[in-house]
C-alpha cells in the first residue's frame, strides 16, 4: 500500500475505517430521508442489516414516541437549515430495545447548492446515560435525604428551645432566693449552660433555614467597619478570660457593603468566637477589613490551633471538626462555620479558609462586593 498515491491511500483507509469501526454507525440517505447507504457499525449497533433497511425511512431506527412527536422529520429539517443536526435521543433496535445513542446528521450538497442527501452519524452510548440516570438518582436521594436532616434539625432545635424557658426562670429565681454561695454558683453555671443550649438551638433551627434557601435578607447598605468594631468589643472579655489579644484592623475609609445587618453579625460573631475559642492563652486573634478591587476583603487571623489539611475542604460541611478541635472544646457539633459559608454566599460572597496546619493558626477570609450608593438603605456612617 505504500506504493500508492496519497488520494488513493486516503480512499482506501476511508473505506477500510466503514468496514472495520465497532462504535460508529453511518446512515446514508437521500434529499428524502430514505435509507441509501448502511456503513460502519450500523448494523451492530441497530440490528438491522444493509439489505433489511435498504430504501426504508431513517425513522425506522426512532422510537415511536420520537416518530409522534416528528422529531425523525425534525432532525432533517435542523441539518437542511443549519447544515448539520446534533442529537442525544433513545434510538430503537430491530429487537425493539432502545438504545441511547450521540449522533449528527449532515446535509450533503452539490456545488450548485442543490441537497444530495444526509448522512447520520450515531454512536452508542447506552452506559452514558446509564451512568447519568444513577447519578440523577443519587443526587434525589441526596436531596430527600437533606430536607429530612433539615426537618430533623429544625424540629431539634424547637424541642431544645422547649424546656429552657423554664429552666431559665428556675435559674433566676435560685439566684434571687438562694443565699447560700453555693446556691449562686449553681444559679450561675444554670444560666451559663442554659445560654449555651439556647445558642446550640438557635444555630440549629438556623442551620436548617439556610440549607433549604428558607431565609430573606433584609439588605442595607452599611460600612463594615462599625460592625467589625462592635464585634471585636463584644468579644474582648471573652478573649481576655482565655488570655488572646483581641485586635481589630481596619482602614481609615468606609468600606460599604449591601448586607443584612442581624445575619452578618452572625459570620463575624461566628467566626470570631471560634478564633478565640481555639487559640490557647499567649496568642492572638485579629479582625482585618480592606478593600481590593470592587470587594470588602475581612479576614480572621488567629495564632491558634490551626486546622488538620485532610479537614480543611470539609471545614464548612455541617457536622465537620477538626480532631484537634473536639479534643480542645468537647461537645461541639461543628455548626458554626456551616452557617458562616451560607450566609455569605447569600449575600453574593464567598468564604475561603487557609491553615498551615497544626499549631501554626488559620486564616478565614470573606469577600464581598462592594456597594454604590444606588444600594440604598441607611448612611454607612450610621452604623
Amino acid at each position: 500500500m505504500t506504493d500508492t498515491p496519497a488520494p488513493r491511500r486516503a480512499e482506501l483507509l476511508h473505506q477500510l475505517f466503514l468496514a472495520q469501526t465497532r462504535e460508529y454507525a453511518f446512515i446514508v440517505t437521500d434529499p428524502d430521508g430514505l435509507i441509501i447507504g448502511w456503513n460502519g457499525a450500523a448494523q451492530a449497533i441497530l440490528g438491522y442489516s444493509a439489505a433489511e433497511v435498504q430504501g426504508m425511512p431513517v425513522s425506522v431506527v426512532f422510537t415511536e414516541e420520537d416518530r409522534a412527536r416528528g422529531l425523525d422529520r425534525h432532525e432533517l429539517a435542523v441539518a437542511l437549515r443549519d447544515s448539520r443536526s446534533e442529537d442525544d435521543r433513545w434510538h430503537r433496535r430491530k429487537d425493539g430495545t432502545n438504545i441511547w445513542v450521540t449522533g449528527t446528521v449532515v446535509a450533503i450538497r452539490g456545488d450548485a447548492g442543490e441537497v444530495l442527501g444526509f448522512v447520520k452519524v450515531l454512536r452508542d452510548r447506552t452506559d452514558l446515560r446509564m451512568q447519568l440516570e444513577s447519578l440523577e438518582n443519587d443526587l434525589e436521594k441526596a436531596d430527600r435525604a437533606r430536607e429530612r436532616t433539615a426537618q430533623f434539625l429544625r424540629s431539634l432545635g424547637h424541642e431544645l428551645r422547649n424546656p429552657l424557658s423554664p429552666l431559665q426562670s428556675s435559674a433566676q429565681i435560685l439566684e434571687r432566693v438562694g443565699g447560700d454561695e453555693r446556691l449562686q454558683r449553681v444559679a450561675a453555671i444554670m444560666k451559663s449552660q442554659i445560654a449555651t443550649l439556647r445558642r446550640l438551638a438557635d444555630d440549629l433551627m438556623e442551620a436548617a433555614r439556610l440549607d433549604t434557601g428558607r431565609v430573606e435578607l433584609n439588605l442595607q447598605r452599611v460600612d463594615l467597619r462599625p460592625l467589625v468594631e462592635d464585634c471585636v468589643l463584644g468579644h474582648r472579655e471573652a478573649a481576655l478570660q482565655r488570655g488572646v489579644q483581641l485586635e481589630a484592623v481596619l482602614p481609615p475609609v468606609p468600606l460599604c457593603v449591601a448586607i443584612d445587618r442581624e445575619r452578618f453579625q452572625q459570620v463575624l460573631n461566628n467566626l470570631m468566637a471560634n478564633a478565640i475559642k481555639y487559640t490557647p492563652a499567649g496568642g492572638r486573634v485579629w479582625c482585618k477589613a480592606t478593600q481590593e478591587a470592587d470587594q470588602a476583603v475581612l479576614r480572621v487571623e488567629d495564632t491558634g490551633i490551626g486546622i488538620d489539611p485532610a479537614v480543611l475542604p470539609r471545614i464548612f460541611d455541617l457536622f465537620t471538626r477538626d480532631p484537634r478541635a473536639e479534643q480542645m472544646e468537647p461537645g461541639g457539633m461543628g455548626i458554626g462555620l456551616a452557617v458562616v459559608h451560607e450566609v455569605v454566599r447569600l449575600h453574593r460572597g464567598i468564604v475561603q479558609v487557609r491553615s498551615a496546619g497544626h499549631g501554626r493558626g488559620s486564616e478565614f477570609t470573606v469577600r464581598l462586593p462592594m456597594a454604590g450608593p444606588e444600594a440604598g438603605g441607611p448612611d454607612p456612617g450610621a452604623g
